[in-house]
């Protein structure tokens, strides 16, 4: 009988023991949506959107829970007491043990910095709750819903997204997708709205925003002289090389409005950013370079293969073909033919090379 109740005993216990719950999983937000790149990059687009869901949840409840954490650890009387300056916060929660909130403080902090917070916890607090929004995985879900062709709900992702741009890990990838809602305009027709959403990309351009600068670059050009080539990219600068493909877009679509002066105070703007972004790569790679002219930049610029792609894929040795050819046909030809004289020569992309010397032939026709 001993024996009997042994055996039952030892089987109870391997029973609970098996049937005993699990320790709940903690789900990781920023996993799960790596695992959804992984899935689009591979085109798998129905686990992409599932995982991207997931980790919307999954930022959100994890959010939820510190925040709730933080809460009961700073509401205590002596917490309060301590006002509301972090290091002061920090100081009291040390003493009374609260290790966990004071690693959750910490992140942030690391993240941010406490200067972005005003030495605030009430502010700190603010931006936690902000943190719920998860815009990467929002426009995830935008891209996966554009390549199924289901524009609308792609267009409502990227709104959410924009609309959290301030909690974005890279704040730059805002621009990505207001690209991203550009290109959807164009897909469905929308010129006017695709407008909008390209000068929306502008607003922090400060050579866009500077009236004054644009006015002198169209003066320098419409002077229409030989040595306004060398004046245009001597005297001018414009570093927002986020507004490339914009200046791109923007350029063609005005020209093909008729709208001279902005296609052309456009295409001015291209190219002068491109050349200040290959510049200021230059500047780093060989402290010696100084510019002395345009064909000798382009030479420079030419030694450096990851420079030539950048410019193929960014349409930067295109912005000058454009610049030249839109002057010629809108009667600044002296200007147009110097410009392609350069680029005939020196163009380190052949094929904008090549489409340089057609176009010179145009206006030129004896050259050989």
């Amino acid at each position: 009988m001993k024996k009997l109740i042994s055996i039952i005993s030892i089987f109870l216990i391997v029973f609970t023991l098996n049937a005993a719950p699990k320790k709940p999983e903690v789900y990781n937000a920023e996993m799960t949506y790596r695992k959804a790149l992984n899935s689009f990059d591979i085109q798998d687009y129905g686990k992409a959107l599932k995982y991207s869901e997931d980790a919307i949840l999954y930022r959100k409840q994890n959010v939820s829970k510190e925040l709730e954490l933080l809460e009961n650890a700073i509401s205590p009387k002596q917490v309060q007491n301590a006002g509301d300056e972090i290091e002061m916060v920090l100081k009291v929660l040390d003493k009374r043990g609260e290790k966990e909130a004071i690693k959750i403080i910490n992140k942030y902090i690391k993240i941010k910095s406490i200067e972005y917070f005003d030495s605030s916890i009430k502010n700190l607090l603010a931006y936690i709750k902000g943190t719920e929004v998860y815009p990467e995985a929002q426009k995830l879900i935008g891209d996966i819903y554009k390549l199924e062709g289901e524009y609308a709900f792609a267009e409502d992702y990227y709104k959410m997204a924009l609309a959290n741009k301030d909690y974005l890990d890279i704040p730059d990838e805002q621009y990505e997708i207001l690209y991203m809602l550009a290109d959807i305009s164009r897909l469905q027709n929308d010129d006017e709205q695709m407008e909008v959403h390209l000068l929306n990309i502008l607003t922090e351009d400060n050579s866009f925003k500077d009236v004054t600068l644009q006015r002198a670059i169209l003066r320098t050009l419409k002077q229409n002289k030989k040595e306004s080539v060398e004046k245009l990219f001597t005297l001018y600068r414009a570093n927002s090389y986020h507004s490339l493909k914009a200046y791109n877009e923007l350029t063609e679509y005005y020209y093909k409005k008729g709208e001279k002066d902005k296609s052309l105070t456009f295409a001015a703007l291209f190219a002068i950013t491109s050349f200040s972004k290959i510049y200021e790569t230059i500047q780093i790679r060989n402290f010696d370079y100084e510019y002395e002219n345009l064909g000798t930049f382009f030479q420079e610029a030419s030694f450096y293969s990851d420079i030539v792609k950048w410019g193929s894929e960014n349409y930067v040795w295109k912005s000058f073909n454009i610049l030249a050819r839109y002057s010629n046909e809108y009667g600044y030809s002296v200007f147009a033919k110097e410009l392609l004289r350069v680029l005939v020569q020196y163009s380190p992309e052949r094929y904008w090379q090549q489409e340089a010397v057609l176009e010179l032939q145009k206006i030129d026709p004896q050259l050989d």
